[in-house]
């Protein structure tokens, strides 16, 4: 799906949620905040960013070619910019002259008196004013940055744009121009956000090299990697007050003392006799920028551990104390290109991997839809467990349980969301595969955390099929001793994928196949069953109950009639032949059937 369709029902949302003209304006308010944040400085430190975002979208009657501008007072620098929100091509040289009028206006080539919009002019008087003063206009100390957002950019108007703005490379004005068509807004918004930090670290004397290179991808990107050795000790008080920000581009968290880090710490635990810094893979990083200084330290900006992370837990957690000998291998790369950052990072730690395998749960533990539900579930003290040795890092006093003992804290799992995900909205209960391996496999993964939608939409159904598995559980422990068909491992999943028939009672006759039931759920977004201010917890009649015990009734009548034909065949129904017969594949289609055929009946 194109990333137009993939967001359009998130910028109506906006538009009418922030009260925006159209869906125009809305876009821009959206992109800024979902994909341009991720590489800009906004030099925003607030809690109300899409507040700010509003301040500055101006895109109305006399905005003078402007849809938003912002500034970075700290660099003096003016961002421009001007959205497209469609599939058709409709940036043109028009557009451009207007907006070139307001740049002139402002830093004095044009004695023009323009007429800007009660927005607008805010910025100016409050934002612009500070950079474009009279001795910084002189000195052109001052630098404009115009980005043009379009569907695609065909023909000649990237050569128009260009030799429109020609007038100020012969002014020796600074500015720069940036283009972004559709393709590179999805893969910035499906980008993570790196935590902002500045970091030292110590490393040996005489035990550096720096290499500069281009990494070879759809385009090219200028980079620069340091190999040094670093002493763990100038590690440890960064790994202990960044805590997991120090990881986010990480494929996965520490995984406590397991064999491959019992190895670790004994083997730098030898002193001198040490053979760790030969033995042990090192830590692989990346930065958005490095500076080498004389006192034999690296001053880091934005400093990311992207592969090696069991190593700095394991030097750095387990032990209070380490010597001073205990050295580690560092390679750390620069990636100015904050655009590239997610990408070439991941590329790096699956590459560079080979202690432990990473498993395909850790690789979409950084998506963004990840992020996007642990958000959600984190705002509710509930844990969101996306990526292996997560939970051993995180303050468990936020998620412990309000409501007793049982369990001690909450906590959600992605695998668990998944199953149950499947099971009732995609209608799988049963596979011979195994469905956690089906959970992040090529197939079913992009089908479960769908982002070609609504993302919230997308979290209330799953959500929905996680928490109506636990009701359906419940049921089913209630009246485990009175029905045979509820003494075997599979049950649970069957029991889920049938009581979404309760929700399309009133036209039992569409969805008396799997396939048509399937098609209705796809619709199905359950807001009105969850309660979002109590945990999303259910909201639901005691009739559900009574509709998923009509379910156990006729499931334990078809059992009894398989049973009962057995017997005659002169065969005994053995206890495992329940199991054998809910796991085959093709089973719930006659479980399927049958129910529905009940159904009707009544």
């Amino acid at each position: 799906m194109e990333f137009y369709d993939r967001i359009k029902e998130q910028v109506a949302e906006l538009t009418a949620r922030e009260n925006y003209q159209n869906d125009g304006t809305a876009f821009g308010h959206f992109i800024i905040k979902e994909c341009f944040n991720k590489i800009i400085d906004f030099e925003y430190d607030g809690s109300d960013f899409d507040q700010f975002v509003k301040d500055h979208i101006v895109d109305m009657a006399n905005d003078l070619g402007n849809d938003a501008i912002f500034t970075n007072q700290k660099n003096n620098e003016i961002l421009v910019f001007q959205f497209k929100y469609s599939k058709n091509q409709l940036l043109n040289t028009d557009e451009i002259k207007k907006n070139k009028r307001f740049i002139d206006w402002i830093i004095g080539i044009s004695d023009e008196n323009l007429s800007a919009n009660h927005k607008l002019q805010k910025v100016i008087n409050e934002e612009i004013s500070q950079i474009l003063t009279p001795q910084n206009i002189n000195d052109n100390n001052f630098y404009i940055t115009f980005y043009y957002i379009d569907y695609d950019f065909k023909g000649n108007i990237k050569t128009d744009i260009k030799a429109l703005h020609t007038n100020y490379k012969d002014k020796n004005i600074n500015f720069d121009i940036r283009y972004y068509n559709y393709q590179e807004l999805e893969e910035l918004y499906d980008d993570i956000e790196v935590p902002k930090n500045e970091v030292e670290l110590k490393f040996v004397e005489n035990e550096i090299f720096t290499k500069k290179l281009t990494y070879f991808d759809n385009e090219e990107t200028e980079l620069e990697t340091i190999v040094t050795t670093i002493y763990a000790n100038s590690l440890k008080p960064i790994i202990e007050d960044k805590k997991e920000l120090i990881l986010a581009l990480n494929v996965r968290y520490y995984k406590g003392e397991n064999e491959i880090n019992s190895k670790i710490k004994k083997e730098y635990s030898k002193g001198e006799k040490s053979n760790f810094w030969i033995l042990n893979n090192g830590i692989n990083g990346v930065c958005q920028d490095f500076q080498i200084n004389d006192n034999n330290t690296l001053t880091i900006k934005n400093f990311q551990i992207v592969n090696g992370g069991q190593t700095a837990k394991t030097l750095t957690r387990i032990v209070n104390d380490l010597p001073d000998n205990v050295q580690i291998l560092l390679r750390l790369t620069k990636i100015k290109d904050k655009r590239k950052t997610s990408k070439i990072s991941m590329d790096i730690a699956v590459a560079s991997n080979s202690q432990n395998a990473i498993s395909a749960r850790d690789l979409h533990s950084g998506d963004r839809i990840q992020n996007k539900i642990f958000e959600h579930l984190d705002k509710v003290g509930i844990f969101y467990d996306k990526k292996d040795g997560e939970w051993a890092t995180v303050n468990k006093k936020k998620y412990r349980n309000p409501f007793g003992k049982s369990p001690m804290h909450l906590k959600i799992r992605n695998l668990d969301l998944g199953v149950s995900y499947l099971s009732f909205y995609l209608q799988l209960p049963i596979s011979t595969v195994g469905r956690h391996k089906l959970v992040f496999s090529d197939f079913y993964y992009d089908k479960i955390f769908d982002t070609s939608k609504n993302e919230d939409d997308q979290f209330y159904k799953l959500i929905f099929a996680y928490r109506v598995s636990e009701r359906v559980n419940d049921i089913k422990n209630e009246k485990y001793n009175n029905f045979e068909i509820l003494w075997n491992n599979y049950i649970n999943d069957v029991l889920l994928s049938l009581s979404a028939l309760y929700f399309f009672q009133d036209k039992i006759h569409k969805v008396d196949t799997i396939e048509n039931l399937s098609a209705e759920l796809l619709d199905f977004i359950p807001y009105e069953y969850l309660n979002p201010n109590e945990r999303y917890t259910l909201n639901l009649n005691s009739d559900f109950d009574d509709f998923v015990i009509k379910e156990i009734k006729a499931l334990q009548y078809l059992l009894d009639v398989m049973k009962q034909a057995k017997k005659f065949q002169g065969e005994e129904w053995l206890p495992n032949d329940t199991n054998k017969w809910l796991k085959k594949d093709g089973t719930y289609k006659g479980i399927f059937e049958a129910v529905i055929k009940k159904l009707k009946e009544e």
